[in-house]
């Protein structure tokens, strides 16, 4: 019988559990809801509860399972042990991997929750085969990942690929959730085509019953010219950002995923488009830009990769 991992995905409103084997192959699912309450102090112990309840105390078997990978939103010290802040959770300096390794006698790897999209994404998802690419998340933020040569690029400060706070030069000012102005985000995510389809459209016509992004969508292809310029200015500042990471470090793919990925061509292609104008010519043409695949799957297989890769390699930890 194939050797199992857990591959946990913690998320501001629910943590996501995963019982999968080296290969790949997922046999249960399941979730709980983020107890953020008293700065999160009580997640971690819930996390163990759950995992208890649902695998250790039951009749999965213990003795196949060999590890735990963990997804956080937010960076991990560079020892690996403790979450350095996680905002959503109310989290500074949590030394999540020693608690559950204490409590639950098994090995665990933290990682960044985008990271760990981008793994999964190039482990199991729409980079499988590829080793270089670029994963970007657009939702409520614009979360990214970076893999070079099968490896998380992390950084110094365990900050890389943080691509949803490259700075956008604009005659607005936008405030970020990091407290600087005018960050990528704050004009690609869906929070930001909503605030520019909402300055764009003075006089409500469109937006007085409230709207979304998929309403968005719908206009542009209905053929709104306000639909249009709103989805336009989104794909031109996160194509001016893509553009400047591929002329740096030149990567086979770039993935899109998050809420945003789901309007398919109608974001892809006039993205891809702004990104071919800007990069460098001996680029142009030799890279692909793919919607994700794996959905909320993406950070638990990611995760669990992560443990993987680290049991091969335990010395470069």
């Amino acid at each position: 019988m194939a050797k199992k991992m857990i591959g946990i995905d913690i998320g501001g409103t629910e943590i996501k559990f995963a019982l999968i084997d080296v290969y790949g192959n997922i046999s249960k699912k399941w979730k709980i809801k983020t107890d953020a309450a008293d700065n999160g102090n009580h997640i971690p112990n819930a996390i163990i509860r759950a995992i208890n309840e649902e695998i250790l105390n039951g009749a999965d078997g213990t003795e196949d399972i060999i590890g735990i990978g963990i997804g956080v939103p937010g960076p991990i010290s560079q020892n690996g042990e403790l979450v350095v802040k996680a905002v959503n959770l109310g989290w500074s300096d949590m030394p999540l991997k020693l608690v559950i390794e204490k409590e639950l006698q098994l090995p665990v790897i933290l990682l960044n929750d985008a990271n760990a999209a981008a793994l999964g994404e190039m482990w199991k998802g729409a980079a499988r085969g590829k080793a270089n690419l670029v994963f970007v998340t657009l939702g409520t933020g614009v979360g990214g990942g970076i893999i070079l040569n099968g490896e998380v690029l992390n950084g110094t400060h365990s900050s890389g690929g943080e691509i949803g706070h490259i700075p956008v030069q604009s005659e607005e000012q936008r405030v970020c959730g990091c407290g600087n102005i005018n960050c990528l985000e704050t004009y690609s995510s869906a929070t930001g085509l909503l605030k520019t389809m909402s300055l764009l459209d003075e006089k409500k016509q469109l937006t007085k019953d409230g709207f979304t992004t998929i309403d968005i969508f719908d206009w542009l292809k209905e053929g709104n010219a306000l639909a249009e310029q709103a989805v336009q200015k989104t794909v031109t500042h996160l194509g001016f950002a893509l553009a400047g990471i591929m002329n740096t470090i030149d990567v086979e793919e770039i993935v899109v995923g998050g809420g945003l990925s789901e309007a398919g061509d109608l974001l892809l292609e006039p993205l891809k488009a702004v990104i071919d104008r800007h990069v460098f010519p001996e680029i142009r043409g030799n890279y692909a830009v793919k919607k994700a695949e794996l959905g909320n799957d993406a950070g638990i297989y990611g995760a669990v990769y992560a443990y993987l890769t680290a049991q091969q390699h335990p010395n470069e930890r």
